[in-house]
């Protein structure tokens, strides 16, 4: 289920459900939730409230973990267990219940390391165990992802669903994260639907935007998304995407299988895998020449460092477009700013003698032919045709001094 706007008790467990945790526990894990959602006891440089979406990420993090030493107490909770844990989920030991290997462990440690800073500060335990811990130990490398590229990523919007084609090229298009996707409503087109704004918050203090504000102008999908709203007779604050997550991420995989395989691409990801993010990193890769400054790129896609820009130059593999010029020194160009001033005085004094010679060899042609006001005496026009082919070499002459 997506949740877009959530209550503080939608984070308390559900009796009927339960968490398989020991009470003491599972108190703890509420009273943490919810002073997530109200922003309280944060850590400093990460005040503010977390969103939906990053509680149920917490939430079912923290479940986890906790359930790998089910009947201890949190208080009971020592550092060698604690980095025991990581490191055998790092080295297969511990898996997920279809086998496969964990990935992302250092977002589970970014998360206990969140956790029990804050049962420290709350003085839930005496010490913060997880004061040792270091995402970077368990960090494998930069994520795989799907690689498309524009020819395969067109070919899937072309044998998408009507409604889903709207929203992949939308996506596509604007670049925008699939948690701010599932914010968008409505009103927040404009110039029929050309613009988009992806507020921070809404009026009610709802996060929409992960980083800032923007507005971002689509060049691709205006239509598409048009006729999406009017087929499905959305209103204007109606939310933009009425398919779930998990049903959107299920039938681009499965058609994305269907159309390529599920051979490896070059980001490492295979094709039947493909999700909404991997949409986001293809348009990525299709922005980063059409931009001229990094800082409108890094507007449109919400990034608040370059260092997003870098790895998607490194991996498209772009040239080292360094010029010899840009190595140049200040005093080299200021040497050659002088070397240019001079130049550029030498040829305005040769242009400036070219039209002397140029209004001299007039004026003595205009003698010898006897023309006055501009009008030849008709006396001279015989000895002007019997000295044809004698004037036309000086006449010549005279373009090619004008040419120059």
């Amino acid at each position: 289920m997506i949740i877009r706007d959530g209550k503080a008790k939608e984070w308390g467990i559900k009796k009927k459900e339960g968490l398989g945790l020991i009470p003491t526990n599972e108190k703890i894990l509420k009273d943490f939730l919810k002073d997530c959602e109200l922003g309280i006891n944060m850590p400093k440089g990460h005040r503010g409230r977390r969103t939906p979406a990053t509680l149920i990420k917490l939430r079912g993090s923290l479940f986890f973990i906790l359930t790998q030493h089910p009947k201890l107490k949190i208080e009971e909770w020592t550092k060698a267990k604690l980095h025991k844990l990581f490191k055998d989920m790092f080295d297969g030991k511990i898996k997920k219940s279809s086998g496969q290997q964990y990935r992302g462990i250092d977002d589970y440690v970014k998360v206990s390391k969140f956790f029990l800073g804050w049962c420290y500060r709350t003085k839930k335990v005496s010490e913060n165990i997880s004061e040792d811990l270091s995402r970077a130990d368990y960090t494998r490398g930069k994520p795989a992802w799907v690689f498309l590229g524009n020819e395969k990523l067109r070919k899937l919007i072309d044998e998408s669903r009507a409604d889903y084609r709207a929203l992949i090229l939308f996506i596509y298009d604007s670049g925008i994260r699939a948690q701010e996707l599932y914010r968008i409503k409505v009103y927040d087109f404009s110039e029929e639907f050309t613009l988009l704004n992806v507020p921070d918050k809404r009026e009610d203090g709802t996060k929409v935007s992960k980083t800032f504000e923007r507005t971002i102008k689509l060049k691709h999908c205006s239509g598409l998304i048009k006729n999406y709203i009017e087929t499905h007779k959305l209103k204007s604050n109606d939310y933009l995407v009425i398919q779930s997550q998990p049903a959107f991420n299920k039938y681009l995989r499965t058609l994305s299988k269907k159309l390529f395989g599920t051979s490896t691409t070059k980001a490492r990801g295979s094709y039947d895998r493909l999700k909404l993010m991997d949409i986001r990193h293809n348009s990525a890769c299709y922005w980063l020449d059409k931009y001229k400054t990094h800082k409108d790129l890094m507007y449109r896609f919400g990034w608040s460092r370059e260092d997003k820009i870098f790895y998607y130059s490194e991996f498209l593999g772009r040239r080292d477009k360094i010029d010899d010029e840009d190595m140049l020194t200040k005093e080299d160009k200021d040497k050659y700013e002088k070397d240019i001033m001079v130049l550029q005085k030498n040829m305005q004094t040769i242009s400036q003698n070219h039209e002397s010679q140029i209004n001299a060899i007039m004026q003595q042609m205009d003698f010898l032919m006897g023309v006055k006001d501009g009008v030849y005496p008709k006396k001279k026009i015989a000895e002007l045709l019997k000295e044809a082919p004698e004037r036309a070499k000086q006449y010549e002459q005279l373009q090619v001094i004008q040419n120059k």
